[in-house]
């Protein structure tokens, strides 16, 4: 069974490079833009969207505006974990506060994104773990 994470940056750099990393560790990566485009793929997938990591500063909808209307919507299921290059404390006490479950500050490595997803979801069955350069940093 494929397990699927949906990762949301404006920045086309740091999707791929989640993507890579995450990949590699065996998730299944669904990829969004905009806060808009990610409302949209979690609605639509929400039977297969496990886990959502969220960059906070976008145009447009940020990453707050997408964890609140996820929560209103009733997506309150869907485990979110924050991706900033900001480490502010009052910025994770917000996320944790509208229910995100995690935080990753950029630049990250592979470790740091399949630790925080772990946690949050367990380990993803290492049949569907890849071969790749899997610690590169960003």
């Amino acid at each position: 069974m494929s397990r699927t994470i949906l990762v949301v940056d404006d920045e086309p750099d740091i999707l791929l490079a989640a993507r890579l990393m995450l990949e590699a560790a065996g998730w299944v990566v669904m990829e969004a833009g905009t806060g808009e485009e990610a409302l949209k793929l979690a609605e639509a997938e929400k039977t297969d969207v496990e886990a959502v990591f969220l960059d906070l500063r976008m145009p447009g909808l940020d990453g707050w505006g997408v964890l609140r209307e996820l929560r209103a919507k009733g997506i309150s299921h869907l485990p979110v974990i924050v991706l900033s290059a900001y480490f502010d404390p009052l910025a994770v006490e917000q996320s944790v506060e509208l229910g995100a479950e995690g935080y990753v500050s950029k630049p990250f490595r592979s470790v740091d994104l399949t630790r925080v997803v772990e946690a949050v979801l367990g380990p993803v069955s290492a049949a569907n773990r890849t071969i790749g350069r899997s610690e590169d940093i960003l």
